[in-house]
């Protein structure tokens, strides 16, 4: 169905203006998958080993540890600086950042990974993420599934040593959401 933007009405798909009020109708923004290949088809992309997706990841830190350090600032959390036991603030509001920063990941590896195909660091080392039915980019559900399973510490770690030893260099995130992170 296409939405009108002008009286609401959902139309049939390929229409080209509404069936109520006659306004022209744009198409989606968001079509799902944008690309897609061939069933089986990422067998002949290469797939991203552990040091390329590690150093995606570290890039990847490194812009979400500036972030964080710059939202913490004004929650009186300065991330890096030790905890100073004489001082009390009475209302600690640390918390409202480290919130706010989780909540900043949550966008930056759901919205690039799931909508964009690569995030930042994904980019810098010519990397993308494309689902195990060809699809990318692979929306924002396995997006949020491998940022669900990389935010677990513990599952963050036997993630990525996963990809060690997995035959098809697939991360614990990876197998989850039925993704690849392959070479572009």
């Amino acid at each position: 169905m296409v939405f009108c933007g002008k009286c609401g009405k959902d139309n049939p798909m390929g229409a080209k203006f509404c069936e109520n009020c006659g306004a022209t109708l744009e198409a989606p923004t968001y079509q799902q998958p944008q690309t897609t290949y061939a069933p089986g088809n990422w067998l002949s992309h290469e797939h991203a080993g552990f040091l390329p997706r590690f150093v995606a990841w570290i890039v990847d830190t490194i812009i979400l540890g500036v972030i964080a350090w710059i939202v913490s600032i004004p929650f009186g959390t300065n991330y890096g600086y030790g905890y100073n036991m004489n001082y009390n603030a009475g209302f600690n509001l640390g918390g409202v950042g480290t919130f706010i920063t989780l909540l900043i990941s949550l966008a930056y590896f759901v919205y690039l990974d799931g909508m964009q195909g690569a995030t930042i660091g994904k980019r810098v080392m010519k990397l993308k993420v494309i689902g195990t039915n060809g699809a990318m980019p692979i929306g924002p559900v396995p997006g949020f599934i491998r940022w669900l399973i990389k935010t677990i510490p513990l599952l963050n770690i036997v993630a990525y040593i996963w990809i060690l030893f997995d035959a098809e260099k697939q991360g614990l995130h990876d197998k989850i959401a039925n993704t690849f992170v392959v070479k572009e």
